[in-house]
């Protein structure tokens, strides 16, 4: 079976290690007492704090500011207080701003005379009046808090001091300088609004009969005072009207006669009595005439036949018959030149027309720019009216609304500051509260420094990561209630002595993934090293070695400690002769190696101490006598200093067929165990496992990692009878 080796992290590119939240539970239930005592001191802290602290009493007033006037005046027109494009949040905010001001403060004391009240006599003593305002203004404005919760106009102004009865004092008087203000407020801005309009009342009243003066200077140049220019226009075009209408009756009644002429003259040579001439005039006496031609006609007709050519009374009737004739001809010459007439009448009666309509029509275009020029200076008229009208109007309001700015104002109280009865400062259940929360979050962040800044290895991931081979095997924490002495001798043959332990059950495992992990190779030698001293170094190897005793196997322990020797205390052997005496040929091997109570068990002493271990270990000679040593036993488990203090064990490793490194859990730096195992990879040692050590199995994670491994009733039975013991019994 080949055993997986995690790469070990480099120095400068140590990955980060996860976040353990199982470590940091534990951290807190370890400390736990320190958090309780910090919120017991915060809380006794808050408690003495708060009794000893001034009692504070706030008095509240409320007043209802409205963003407009009452219609007082009756205008239907109410006058805008918060102006400035109807912004009512910023109005509202503003006002906020003046009710916690140091102006209006100020007033307030001097009003009402507050400086002895806010003063002790002590502090007005070396000060002038002024200081002394100053000083009661800042106070009071720290005192003063303004509230405006909803958006309903209504604003709350709060008091707090010492004395009730002066906070309510003050509350209503602040309620009433803030009320004279908005009052003198509205008086002035009344005034001031009075002023400019009355500004621009008279700047658009001299523009008024500026323009009427230049609507009287047009008329008058252009002879329009009797006769106004719309008059004059709507005569023209009325005559324009007329005379057109009246040239085109003209016009009809010229061609009518054009074609009656035409005629005439057309039938004019004809005879006089069968032409139609006179029945296209008017002239009703050629049908007299004619008839009476006929009939004297006739009757000269009967004397000619009667009485012959030559008779007088023949000629004399002829005569007469020709004047009649004479006198048709004369009728139709008359209707001819009469027509004539008419038509050349007609001609000039259109002529007439014509030059009437041009003329008018010609007036009408003088009149034009005339037209244009008065309706601009008609219109800059009405326009001057109008804001002369409006500004008027406006005036009147203002002036109105000034002179009753005494009564009227759009801010009044509504709930005057009672007298206040219970403190809001010191609140005892706040601050208790905040006072434990605070020691909470402190505790914690104690808590979590302390985890965060440990560099201790905590658990088997934090030994793996940071050596970079694979946890063996875990040794639990041994309470001193376990023990029957509290030293060093009775830890160590723990395992002896309780084999049927948790303790014992865990080394037992550890035994099982050594062998398990030299599968592929010979472990027959075994050196076991730690980072630093007093990290159960010499503790794990005769734990080791007990178990691989009791399994069968024939093991020897080497002290290779030879400053500060501890295996021959453990387990109760001589270390006058031992590995130091048969490296200098003083000894042999059957004289240095000597049995423990343990079957299976032997023990090679240090001996004597010499001066330079480094160097009697690198001897040709060490290696003969390891060589010898492994054909005696089946395993060999070398127990050498720490690899912090000198580099016994880097010289060891070289001789080993696989070195174990110790590590002790909450105690052995993170950075030590990687320099450790760097030293012995750097020789070329073969780092192959670690034992983490007062492994505490109670936590959550180590009981994970403890039933994880089978370290259960279980498997204690299963190992007690793999080496030849009665299993544990369950106690009654």
């Amino acid at each position: 079976m080949e055993t997986s080796e995690v790469r070990p992290a480099d120095a400068d590119q140590e990955q980060a290690l996860s976040f353990d939240y199982a470590r940091y539970l534990a951290a807190f239930r370890k400390y736990v007492w320190l958090l309780a005592a910090l919120v017991v001191i915060a809380i006794a802290g808050a408690v003495v704090y708060t009794t000893r602290q001034t009692a504070i009493y706030e008095a509240v007033a409320s007043i209802q500011i409205e963003p407009r006037l009452p219609d007082l005046l009756g205008t239907g027109d109410l006058f805008n207080v918060a102006a400035a494009g109807g912004n009512q949040n910023e109005y509202y905010n503003q006002q906020k701003e003046v009710l916690a001001s140091y102006s209006l403060a100020q007033q307030t004391i001097e009003q009402n005379d507050l400086i002895p009240k806010l003063l002790k006599d002590s502090e007005r003593k070396d000060m002038s009046q002024v200081d002394q305002l100053d000083l009661a203004t800042r106070r009071l404005q720290k005192a003063i808090s303004i509230k405006y919760p909803k958006p309903n106009h209504i604003m709350y102004i709060g008091v707090a001091d010492p004395d009730p009865e002066l906070s309510r004092t003050i509350a209503n008087a602040h309620v009433t300088t803030y009320i004279n203000y908005a009052k003198g407020l509205l008086s002035l801005n009344s005034s001031q609004a009075s002023e400019k309009l009355q500004a621009d009342f008279n700047d658009a009243e001299q523009k008024l009969r500026a323009a009427e003066e230049k609507i009287y200077k047009f008329q008058a140049e252009n002879d329009m005072i009797a006769v106004t220019l719309e008059t004059k226009q709507s005569l023209v075009s009325q005559n324009i009207l007329s005379f057109t209408q009246k040239l085109n009756d003209a016009r009809a009644d010229q061609i009518a006669l054009g074609s009656k002429l035409a005629q005439i003259k057309k039938q004019s040579n004809q005879d006089v009595l069968s032409t139609p001439i006179m029945m296209m005039g008017d002239n009703a006496s050629f049908a007299t005439i004619r008839a009476q031609y006929y009939t004297e006609k006739i009757h000269l007709l009967e004397l000619e036949k009667d009485l012959g050519p030559k008779n007088p009374d023949y000629l004399a009737q002829k005569q007469k018959v020709d004047e009649l004739f004479k006198a048709l001809e004369s009728e139709v010459k008359i209707v001819v030149n009469g027509t004539q007439d008419l038509y050349t009448a007609a001609e000039q009666t259109d002529k007439g027309l014509a030059a009437e309509v041009e003329k008018y029509k010609n007036e009408a275009k003088l009149l034009s720019p005339k037209i244009v020029i008065y309706n601009d200076l008609m219109r800059q008229k009405k326009e001057f009216e109008d804001k002369y009208n409006i500004l008027r109007a406006r005036l009147s309001t203002t002036q109105m609304t000034g002179s009753m700015s005494s009564i009227i104002s759009n801010v009044r109280p509504l709930d005057p500051a009672l007298l206040p009865t219970k403190p809001i400062s010191p609140n005892m259940r706040n601050n208790v509260v905040i006072a434990a929360l605070i020691a909470v979050f402190l505790g914690s962040f104690i808590i979590f420094l302390i985890v965060f800044l440990d560099r201790s290895i905590k658990s088997t991931a934090d030994a793996t990561q940071t050596s970079g081979v694979p946890v063996l095997g875990i040794i639990p924490i041994l309470d001193d209630g376990e023990m029957s002495n509290d030293d060093d001798r009775s830890r160590d043959m723990y395992v002896h002595e309780h084999p049927t332990s948790h303790v014992a059950e865990c080394c037992r495992s550890l035994r099982t993934n050594i062998l398990f992990s030299g599968a592929d190779r010979q472990l027959e030698t075994i050196l076991v090293c730690s980072a630093n001293p007093r990290e159960g170094k010499t503790t794990s190897v005769i734990y080791l070695g007990t178990t691989m005793a009791q399994s069968g196997q024939k093991t020897l322990l080497i002290d290779t400690d030879m400053r500060r020797p501890r295996l021959h205390a453990s387990t109760g052997v001589s270390r006058a002769r031992g590995l130091s005496n048969l490296m200098v040929g003083e000894e042999d091997y059957d004289s240095v190696i000597q049995p423990t109570e343990i079957p299976n068990l032997f023990v090679l002493p240090c001996g004597a101490l010499p001066p330079n271990p480094a160097e009697l270990l690198m001897t040709k000679r060490f290696e003969h006598v390891m060589a010898e040593l492994k054909k005696r036993f089946t395993r060999i488990i070398l127990d050498s200093p720490p690899l912090g203090a000198v580099t016994d064990a880097v010289v060891l490793s070289r001789y080993v067929d696989g070195v174990i490194m110790v590590v002790r859990a909450g105690r052995t730096q993170r950075d030590e165990v990687k320099r450790s195992s760097k030293q012995i990879r750097d020789v070329g040692g073969s780092l192959f496992g670690v034992i983490v050590n007062e492994f505490d199995a109670s936590s959550r994670g180590g009981y994970y990692y403890y039933s994880y491994y089978g370290y259960g009733k279980d498997e204690a039975a299963k190992h007690a009878a793999e080496d030849g013991r009665q299993p544990p019994q369950t106690p009654a």
